[in-house]
């Protein structure tokens, strides 16, 4: 990633405010302890890499959000939109893998610098756009910002460079999303 994408998405990530739920703002969170978040970390990666989206949401809250911030993407509220999200991402990339470049955690948060490895088969949706794809595997920058309560998240942003999705595209089409 260049000079002026990684500084684009630091003041990103620096100004997105997290959509906790609203008994995550209002209630002090049960913070982990550093071993617990690593372990539960751990398993989720374990998830992830096994494409298991039903031990994936296993570890999200009942009232859990994910955010995929790209245009014209929905935030998904509650551990069944989550799953669903999931199973979606993985099902529209049978190859689906991730290279964790780093990892910091600081008090009931985690931030995750990965690669996710695309190979995708056929033509796929991500939020407001239809892609095809070229044929040839690549990598996407992406960071997960997770935040963590009573040891399940509450909360997932990933941020990822669909400039680099659209490179790796014959095309890339917009569409309408339905709300």
């Amino acid at each position: 990633m260049d000079l002026l994408k990684s500084l684009t998405l630091a003041l990103a990530l620096c100004l997105a405010a997290p959509a906790l739920p609203a008994a995550a703002q209002t209630q002090p969170p049960a913070v982990l302890a550093q071993a617990e978040l690593t372990q539960t970390v751990r398993r989720y990666a374990d998830a992830w890499a096994r494409r298991d989206a039903d031990k994936i949401a296993a570890l999200h809250s009942a009232d859990s959000v994910f955010h995929l911030f790209v245009e014209g993407s929905q935030a998904a509220s509650g551990k069944a939109a989550v799953q669903t999200q999931f199973q979606k991402i993985l099902s529209d990339n049978p190859g689906y893998a991730s290279t964790v470049r780093s990892i910091n955690s600081g008090h009931g948060s985690v931030v995750i610098e990965y690669d996710i490895n695309m190979d995708p088969p056929t033509a796929f949706t991500l939020a407001s756009f239809r892609y095809v794809p070229n044929g040839r595997p690549y990598s996407v920058p992406a960071i997960d910002m997770i935040w963590f309560s009573d040891g399940l998240m509450t909360a997932k942003h990933t941020y990822l460079d669909t400039g680099v999705v659209r490179e790796n595209s014959l095309s890339a089409e917009k569409i309408e999303v339905a709300e």
